[in-house]
């Protein structure tokens, strides 16, 4: 007999158990609603008793406080993604795109989409004066970077910079936003007139270095592009969201 008063007990508490969970998950309106229809149609000859009706009122205290307590809590960390988020423009993150491209780029703008903050990223390559030392003359550059697909075909894209729209250029210039490829990148240019023939002037480290520093001089150039790789032209902006962020450069001072 104890063997099977304790089961019905232990099925008691589960059952019961499982109601307040079943009570707790309810938003406060359709609890309400469930309370406001159990009282409309409760047996007017045996009425719910006082410490019922309060315990019920008393659920809905607990349902009510959590649905405030929740909203708080995601108000509290919407506030700190887009503080967050904010502190980043003018920054280069690493990112993963929601296609699961990883993609690098300097952050531009902060939007809102469905509750979380979102990055505009600035991912198009370009050229900016470099801090290292190097034997860059002053003039119009065309760079072509080149590199093998997975497909086992050369593709490539350009990048035309001009010395003169460079702060603080001192021979040498940095280009940025070099996308991710499956093996390194080969980067060839043009001499001073930005014209004629493209010629090496050095590799990335691997696939997914996204920049390269030319300190190379024109005569010191060396092998020309004698191939036709396939010609790309890449994305200027790409959003991504404030979780898929993987590494940060702050701005430069």
């Amino acid at each position: 007999m104890s063997q099977v008063s304790s089961t019905s007990s232990s099925t008691s508490g589960a059952s019961s158990s499982s109601a307040t969970s079943a009570i707790s998950q309810l938003d406060i309106d359709s609890f309400l609603d469930l309370m406001i229809a159990e009282l409309q149609n409760q047996d007017p000859l045996n009425p719910l008793e006082n410490d019922q009706l309060l315990a019920q009122i008393s659920q809905i205290r607990e349902v009510g406080a959590t649905d405030k307590l929740t909203e708080t809590l995601e108000s509290v960390l919407l506030g700190q993604n887009i503080s967050s988020a904010t502190n980043l423009i003018g920054a280069d993150v690493l990112a993963m795109t929601d296609d699961g491209e990883r993609v690098t780029g300097n952050v531009q703008a902060v939007t809102i989409d469905g509750g979380e903050a979102q990055l505009e990223l600035a991912v198009a390559p370009t050229g900016t004066a470099s801090s290292t030392e190097g034997k860059v003359e002053e003039g119009d550059y065309v760079y072509e970077v080149v590199w093998e697909g997975s497909d086992g075909n050369e593709y490539s894209f350009q990048v035309g910079v001009s010395t003169a729209s460079l702060e603080d250029f001192e021979g040498s210039i940095q280009v940025n936003n070099l996308p991710e490829t499956k093996g390194v990148k080969r980067i060839y240019r043009t001499d001073s007139s930005g014209s004629g023939d493209k010629k090496l002037i050095g590799t990335t480290a691997s696939g997914t270095t996204s920049t390269f520093t030319d300190t190379t001089s024109s005569s010191a150039r060396g092998k020309t592009l004698d191939t036709t790789p396939q010609k790309l032209t890449l994305a200027s902006k790409v959003t991504v969201s404030l979780k898929n962020v993987a590494e940060i450069t702050p701005p430069s001072s």
